[in-house]
């Protein structure tokens, strides 16, 4: 599969997720949440009164925190059309968006950006560089890039399960691959159970943030684990060179619950 085409069919795979999860209940959107990407690294205060952009915007639940900072503008990047829809009909009451169906290297806000935000989106485009690179173009000088992405350190058990299970998962049809995501929810409680009392790997996250989401949220996120095309698991020497070459500098990572980065920078 080529490079283009694989960043297609991944495309077309989150297009038919939101089909399936393309609401957004309140568990899903709490300050809370929102703030637990970015450690001590950046204050969503700071999008007040800002024009902000989010890629990759899905069914509009980050652009639902965003909103609740009242920035001046807020660009909602996605490429989907069942995204697109989702986001219509998510933030119908939002005066101040715009959505823009372009993929990530081909969108232009039409006025520079004081803050553009990525969060579970670069880590699924292969080869970013021509998309950190437009994002780069659509900041105002000393313009901030948020970007939260998979973690490569610390996730070795969890990518032996990932491995054997993905080469099977990514060729089921959607809905048999929701009953294998239920399952595997209800097979997961007893490890979470256990992370109470003894340090295993992934135990900041389960206890955190999986364990306090509803039943239908813990199985959206297992799916959308098993679901992508294709899914890159970052080390910090990659995510340096990767924003070293499209010039951004004043870079700063929050190593979330150790097993993602967070990374903060400017143009």
């Amino acid at each position: 599969m080529t490079h283009q085409e694989t960043r297609e069919k991944t495309i077309t795979e989150f297009g038919n997720q939101w089909l399936l999860y393309g609401g957004i209940e309140n568990d899903w959107t709490s300050d809370e949440k929102f703030r637990d990407h970015f450690g001590d690294l950046f204050d969503p205060n700071e999008l007040t009164g800002k024009i902000v952009c989010e890629v990759g915007a899905g069914s509009g639940r980050i652009i639902k925190f965003i909103s609740k900072y009242n920035p001046k503008t807020i660009f909602a990047v996605e490429p989907s059309n069942p995204g697109v829809n989702a986001l219509k009909h998510n933030l119908s009451n939002l005066k101040n968006l715009k959505i823009l169906h372009k993929s990530g290297d081909k969108f232009i806000t039409d006025e520079l950006c004081d803050v553009i935000i990525s969060i579970g989106v670069i880590h699924h485009i292969k080869d970013p560089v021509d998309v950190l690179e437009n994002i780069y173009k659509n900041l105002k000088p000393k313009g901030t890039f948020v970007m939260w992405v998979y973690g490569y350190e610390n996730n070795f058990l969890y990518f032996l399960f990932y491995n054997t299970v993905c080469w099977l998962t990514k060729k089921l049809p959607d809905k048999i691959l929701e009953l294998f995501s239920s399952a595997l929810n209800i097979l997961i409680q007893p490890y979470i159970f256990l992370c109470r009392f003894i340090n295993l790997p992934l135990k900041g996250f389960l206890l955190n943030v999986f364990s306090k989401c509803s039943w239908k949220r813990r199985k959206f996120i297992i799916f959308d684990q098993l679901n992508a095309q294709y899914a890159h698991y970052y080390k910090k020497e990659e995510l340096i060179s990767l924003l070293e070459k499209t010039e951004f500098n004043n870079l700063r990572f929050y190593h979330r619950y150790k097993y993602s980065w967070t990374v903060v920078c400017k143009k």
